[in-house]
């Protein structure tokens, strides 16, 4: 592969083809902003017509994530901002605050809340949703047959931020599907498919599509957030019961068992060594809560809206790619 290269998006046009870059390790590097363009350079820089790699950054984002100064974990956090944004928005509209993000090459494609109140329907949970989104947006981009095998093939370059761990139906969902990687805020200590209860996403018995799940992601704003729906009355549930008397805990947290989701060795690739302390304290690595997301009775999400209804990108020009 010829030398690397890095272009501002807002420069002059210039045109791309090597997608490797995406592939050869600077995607755990600079993970949320870059993207190949189709095409072909001769000569970017006065070379001798050789082959070039290209990464296009995107604003004032994109060249702060190449020069160091934002790091993958506040990538983390803004996806999982997004995905507490739509759970408290869920809350209020009588929904368990239950929703999630899909991020596909560092952009925000698809969202689903849960909505089993409204549809009364046990199966309408957030990660279902946001598949059925991705499925329909690749079905409706001209050309896609020259990118995937079939439209489900996306989710390997997919991110999945989640503010409750995915019960066992959605864990089985999306380890179908292939999704790559998963984010989530709490646990869900009565049907979590990731390792509070069962550990769907590393079941030897299927491992040809393991995915790795990373808990503690901004997990007391989840935890509040449920505990807010569970402190009024549910007249959808099928026996509502009093909750009258009931108080919000805002103060304590239960532990964060760190070892039934992630090896100590999974936990400092995430969060740095640094934080490892917390692996073995089971502690939470963010304890600072973001009051404007918990206490917010009014949050606007068009911002969300906007980029989910933006149509998919994909470089149809190239043929099939066998995604591993």
């Amino acid at each position: 592969m010829g030398p690397l290269y890095f272009a501002d998006a807002n420069a002059p046009a210039c045109h791309f083809r090597d997608r490797r870059i995406m592939e050869n390790g600077l995607e755990s590097r600079v993970p949320r902003v870059g993207m190949t363009c189709p095409g072909v350079i001769p000569r970017l820089s006065g070379g001798d017509g050789d082959e070039v790699s290209a990464f296009v950054v995107h604003g004032a984002r994109g060249r702060a994530l190449l020069s160091g100064h934002v790091s993958e974990m506040e990538e983390h956090i803004r996806f999982m901002r997004y995905a507490l944004r739509l759970a408290n928005n869920a809350l209020h509209t009588g929904e368990v605050p239950v929703a999630c993000v899909f991020v596909y090459r560092g952009e925000v494609v698809s969202y689903g809340s849960n909505n089993t109140n409204d549809s009364l329907s046990g199966i309408t949970h957030a990660e279902f949703r946001g598949i059925n989104t991705i499925l329909d947006k690749v079905k409706a981009c001209p050309g896609w047959e020259n990118v995937f095998e079939k439209p489900e093939d996306i989710f390997k370059e997919v991110d999945l931020y989640v503010t409750v761990e995915p019960c066992v139906m959605c864990a089985s969902a999306l380890k179908q599907i292939g999704i790559r990687n998963v984010y989530f805020g709490c646990g869900n200590e009565r049907f979590g498919g990731n390792g509070s209860v069962l550990k769907v996403n590393t079941d030897k018995t299927t491992p040809e599509n393991n995915y790795r799940s990373c808990p503690g992601v901004l997990r007391r704003e989840a935890v509040l957030l449920l505990r807010d729906f569970y402190t009024h009355e549910n007249k959808k549930a099928p026996e509502p019961r009093n909750k009258k008397n009931r108080n919000l805990n805002l103060e304590t947290f239960p532990d964060l068992i760190w070892k039934d989701y992630l090896s100590k060795e999974e936990f400092v690739e995430i969060f740095g060594p640094d934080k490892l302390a917390c692996y073995d304290a089971n502690a939470d690595v963010f304890e600072d809560v973001d009051w404007s997301i918990v206490s917010a009775a009014n949050i606007d999400i068009s911002d969300i809206d906007s980029m989910v209804q933006t149509p998919l990108h994909l470089d149809t020009s190239t043929k099939k790619r066998r995604l591993t």
